[in-house]
């Protein structure tokens, strides 16, 4: 199998224009890209947030301990010693005003400017674009809460953020206002199992970052956008040369050397692998050194890095003999040119290797995570910002099976002897 290795590989070697292509071109792309787009994503520096939240209050904290006092002694399950108890731990719990604490806290003041309207000027604003979100504490709110956190119920009334479309901004406004309630949901759960010696902790402000990665640059996106994209040409690359071979009739040569059929494909996998690799890890390198995509990270992260690109090359080698085993059972190599690059141009544009990935629609981002290139995409991504294994523990099994799936194809289409 050795001789097969070698010839594929003398056989890229020696199409200088080719390997020239596969090797520089990538680079050329993400160095123009990331000055094309620098800024839209905070390259090499944190953007900063500058959100704006209109804040609709509808509950009347005055009336709190009187509208829970109803609603408790309308609940016969209640007794009224006990009543007296809760409306009395309500006078220093207000849902409604520890929400709006948490949002003027210091850590979230310099990320979040609130501004007290009502309704009507807070839509006037949002359509003006003036605000990103509006937030309607509605009546009764607090009541609701509290009664719904003392009595093990679902709350009956809810927090409203309206938003005139949907943005990265109010996004974040969104995430922020449900770490809240998840929080004082939590405490007051915990309240529920122990009342005598669990006390509700406010929610405190802020952003914490998890995991072992900072923030993720469009340096580091396009690098590895290119560094995929391009690992699905290769592919196409190393079985378009099988064409070449049946012309030059190298392939029936081979045959009539009595060698095993198989170790032609398996031979064409593992220069698909070697390359792939090599390919991928000069571009890292060049991106790390060169554009300084990747600073003051571990040996632990590269050893990671090294390992999803190892996974991602296995794919590609099995799509590589997909391909293969495609142009040998094809009469034009034009047909089989034409099938590779339909895949390709497929995989690249929902894989997000065309264009960034976040302004495709959810469903097609969904769909481009069923493909090898979208797949690494996403784990390159988690790694980058967390360098968690769990994290990506599912995406190496689905990657696995593409390497399995795209070999049984590649066996199930490979042709007999004489039949090429």
């Amino acid at each position: 199998m050795g001789s097969f290795i070698k010839k594929d590989l003398l056989i890229i070697w020696r199409d200088r224009k080719e390997l020239i292509t596969v090797l520089l071109l990538p680079i050329i792309l993400v160095i123009v890209l990331n000055f094309a787009f620098s800024g839209l994503l905070g390259n090499d520096e944190e953007s900063e947030l500058d959100l704006h939240l209109a804040i609709v209050n509808q509950d009347n904290h005055a009336d709190l301990q009187a509208q829970l006092k109803d609603k408790l002694m309308d609940n016969e399950s209640v007794g009224k010693e006990e009543v007296a108890v809760l409306v009395e731990q309500a006078s220093q719990l207000n849902p409604a005003s520890m929400l709006l604490h948490y949002l003027e806290s210091d850590d979230l003041k310099s990320l979040v400017t609130i501004q007290d309207l009502e309704e009507a000027d807070a839509i006037s604003k949002a359509e003006d674009g003036e605000v990103d979100g509006i937030l309607i504490i509605p009546e009764g709110f607090s009541a609701d809460s509290l009664y719904a956190a003392f009595v093990g119920q679902s709350p009956t009334t809810s927090l409203e953020l309206k938003i005139e479309k949907e943005t990265t901004n109010n996004r974040i406004l969104f995430d922020i206002i449900q770490g809240f309630t998840d929080q004082l949901n939590y405490q007051f759960a915990l309240q529920e199992l122990d009342a005598s010696q669990v006390e509700v902790v406010t929610p405190e402000g802020g952003i914490e970052k998890v995991g072992a990665g900072d923030s993720f640059t469009l340096t580091q996106y396009f690098t590895i956008a290119m560094g995929a994209l391009f690992a699905l040409f290769l592919a196409s690359t190393v079985a378009t040369k099988a064409g070449v071979e049946i012309r030059e009739r190298v392939f029936y040569r081979i045959q009539l050397s009595n060698s095993n059929p198989i170790l032609y494909l398996i031979g064409k996998m593992v220069s698909t692998f070697i390359l792939t690799w090599l390919q991928m890890m000069f571009i890292f390198v060049f991106a790390h050194f060169v554009l300084d995509a990747f600073p003051d990270r571990s040996f632990s992260f590269w050893l990671g890095l090294i390992g999803i690109v190892t996974l991602l090359a296995i794919a590609i080698a099995s799509l590589a003999a997909m391909f293969t085993s495609i142009s040998l059972r094809v009469t034009s190599i034009d047909t089989a040119n034409g099938i590779f690059m339909l895949f390709i141009l497929l995989f690249g544009i929902i894989g997000g290797n065309f264009v960034p990935i976040y302004i495709l629609p959810d469903w097609l981002i969904k769909i481009g995570e069923w493909t090898p290139n979208g797949l690494s995409l996403v784990m390159l991504t988690n790694w980058i910002q967390f360098e968690e294994l769990s994290n990506i523990f599912t995406s190496i099994l689905i990657l696995i099976g593409f390497f399995l799936l795209f070999l049984i194809i590649s066996l199930a289409l490979y042709p007999k002897r004489g039949k090429a």
